[in-house]
């Protein structure tokens, strides 16, 4: 192998991991590991882009940086052209719909940002599952409604929680794609972590006295 073709090899597994997906296997990755941080998925967009532009090079590293990432942005005709299926797809197969129709140097969507967006709309939600010993998201309620499944799945034999999304849940992200895009990523804390903290009263200011 030469060394060009270990840069094409190198910068395909890190666009799979940017994407939530298994380098090794192409499954997706479940949404709790830390690879799908949204701080290393960002690393591992921009580390694909360097090497993209080696490539260009012929395998020459260039000083310039001619393709810089712009903000997302998603025109209407971009966003009809999204693909829409009858079955229920996960996030990763998603976001690559998303990514198929955007301009080539706009910043994509990553399975993260939709997961922590739909759980600060209320549509998922992280519950401790004791199969597999780990935080995992499902389906609330009201994401149910507009149409998240949450089934049984399994990686590398540990038991997990997949979410499945259907026709209606597919044009709901579609049509906020740019609340999700625009949302500030937090370190989400774990319920067990929440601590109630009591507000303390605030000293009462001592009033100066003239001196005689």
């Amino acid at each position: 192998m030469t060394d060009l073709e270990r840069i094409h090899t190198t910068k395909l597994y890190l666009d799979k991991l940017a994407n939530g997906e298994d380098p090794i296997n192409g499954d997706d990755l479940p949404e709790d590991t830390v690879l799908n941080n949204v701080y290393l998925c960002r690393a591992f967009a921009y580390a694909s882009s360097i090497l993209g532009e080696v490539i260009k090079n012929g395998g020459v590293v260039s000083k310039k940086n001619e393709n810089r990432v712009r903000p997302f942005a998603i025109t209407e005709e971009q966003r009809s052209k999204i693909k829409l299926s009858e079955e229920p797809v996960g996030v990763t197969t998603i976001t690559n719909r998303i990514e198929a129709v955007l301009d080539r140097d706009v910043k994509r969507i990553i399975p993260f940002k939709i997961t922590e967006w739909l759980e600060r709309e209320g549509l998922l939600e992280r519950v401790f599952i004791e199969e597999s010993g780990r935080f995992e998201r499902i389906a609330t309620h009201a994401g149910e409604v507009i149409g998240i499944e949450t089934k049984n799945g399994e990686y590398n034999g540990i038991p997990i929680k997949k979410n499945f999304y259907n026709l209606n849940a597919q044009a709901f992200i579609y049509a906020n794609l740019e609340a999700i895009a625009g949302q500030t990523s937090v370190a989400l804390e774990e319920p067990e972590d929440l601590e109630v903290k009591e507000e303390k009263p605030a000293p009462k200011k001592k009033r100066a006295t003239k001196k005689k």
